[in-house]
């Protein structure tokens, strides 16, 4: 078997997927001072909301009060470099979300996690864990000239799917109910003169009536004559890899025959085209760690505290149905109060030398249609980040590192925990 050049080569901490939740945790690590390695499946960063084309950045901001933002650090710089490069969406989009262009996205991670002093290797496959008595040492990766061992002090898992902490061993659970999938498309040629509001309107009126299983759909405008749709709806089980294949053709055929139904039927969009459908597919759920904590939804709505809260939820109860449902589920008419989310819940209950961040964290089905969306994600990747660090440099497992030192580190490096003054503690 081939081995890279890098094969042996050792880290502080490695980050296995470069989405919201893997480029905030090497970003959080590296300001912490460790050296840091980020491997990502694909060419470019940005996970979900790049590659699956979902173009919005979900619970940074309340959905209660869209003017207060509740995640910062990594948020704040990547949206001060969007800015700068004139990479953010229209105004002329939900007030809850936070819009963007993809191709600006892609640079703008590039640039952050470059100064921050992150060692970056695409297309690299983090493939297995290093394991020894129940404790990762580092991954086994696929890169482009060959296989390579790759040592760290702590492993954050951030594919999304808790693919280390599966070959970990790390316990998991997968609902019966998993949400169901979408892959999403972005329309060119857009007449103007209509609000994204009208456009959605237009389209959900377009798809009333049709015999296809869709969502919504719902709509985000990416600039004047270009808007991105949430529209199709695939059942199935993402980690499955039969099951996926047929989950990826599907989606694309759903995504031919509604673009084609929206053309006909909306009238601003009779002259688009299709521009590109989802390198990767939207998934909402798959693998849930067996944490240390499991969040529940209760604790959601009752904002319960915790004394090693390292980041905070915003977004809805937002469970795309399988059952059958088509249109708009109701899920934005109750969004709850920003809420304190566990260090906890990122840290596996059998395994050491790892942290889950992102979709995966320990959390019940019905938490889990709050807390996978991308804002989330980049909150408690940080706070992976941060964790990892500290526990490469003290030689400590993750589950031993003290949540107040990360806590204060986070607010250093301008996290939002709430209370940040009793939070700092």
């Amino acid at each position: 078997m081939q081995r890279s050049r890098l094969d042996r080569q050792s880290f502080d901490v490695i980050v296995c997927g470069a989405g919201c939740a893997g480029s905030a945790a090497a970003w959080g690590a590296a300001q912490t001072g460790a050296r840091t390695l980020l491997l990502e499946r694909l060419g470019f960063a940005g996970g979900t909301p790049v590659a699956g084309m979902i173009h919005t950045l979900d619970a940074v901001n309340s959905c209660v009060d869209p003017a207060q933002p509740v995640v910062g650090g990594f948020v704040f710089a990547l949206l001060e470099e969007l800015g700068k490069m004139s990479g953010l969406g229209t105004a002329d989009n939900p007030s809850e979300v936070v819009s963007f262009h993809p191709e600006y996205m892609k640079v703008a991670i590039d640039r952050l996690l470059s100064r921050a002093g992150v060692t970056i290797l695409y297309r690299g496959t983090a493939i297995g864990a290093l394991l020894r008595e129940r404790h990762v040492s580092g991954v086994e990766a696929s890169l482009v000239d060959g296989r390579a061992d790759l040592r760290a002090g702590c492993v954050v898992d951030a594919t999304g799917d808790a693919e280390i902490a599966h070959h970990a061993g790390v316990g998991w659970s997968l609902s019966p109910e998993l949400q169901a999938i979408t892959c999403h498309f972005r329309l060119g040629n857009v007449a103007p003169g209509f609000t994204w509001q009208q456009l959605e309107t237009a389209c959900q009126q377009a798809m009333a009536g049709s015999a296809m299983r869709y969502g919504g759909p719902w709509l985000i405008r990416l600039n004047d004559h270009e808007v991105s749709i949430n529209a199709t709806r695939v059942v199935g089980n993402p980690i499955d890899p039969a099951e996926r294949t047929a989950l990826e053709q599907s989606a694309r055929e759903d995504m031919l025959a509604i673009s084609a139904r929206l053309r006909e039927h909306v009238p601003a969009l009779r002259e688009s085209y299709l521009l590109s459908g989802a390198t990767d597919l939207h998934v909402r759920e798959s693998r849930k760690i067996e944490g240390v904590y499991s969040l529940t939804e209760d604790d959601i709505w009752q904002r319960r505290d915790f004394p090693d809260t390292i980041a905070l939820g915003a977004w809805p109860i937002d469970i795309h149905p399988t059952d059958g449902f088509v249109g708009v589920h109701p899920h934005k008419d109750n969004p709850p109060t920003p809420y304190p989310i566990p260090y906890r819940c990122l840290v596996p209950a059998s395994v050491d030398g790892l942290l889950v961040a992102g979709r995966p964290i320990s959390t019940t089905h019905r938490a889990h249609g709050s807390t996978r969306v991308p804002g989330t994600s980049l909150a408690t990747g940080h706070a992976a980040g941060v964790a990892a660090a500290l526990s490469a440099q003290q030689l400590t497992a993750p589950r031993h590192v003290d949540a107040a030192q990360v806590r204060r580190i986070l607010l250093k490096q301008g996290a939002l925990l709430g209370n940040e003054a009793s939070l700092s503690r």
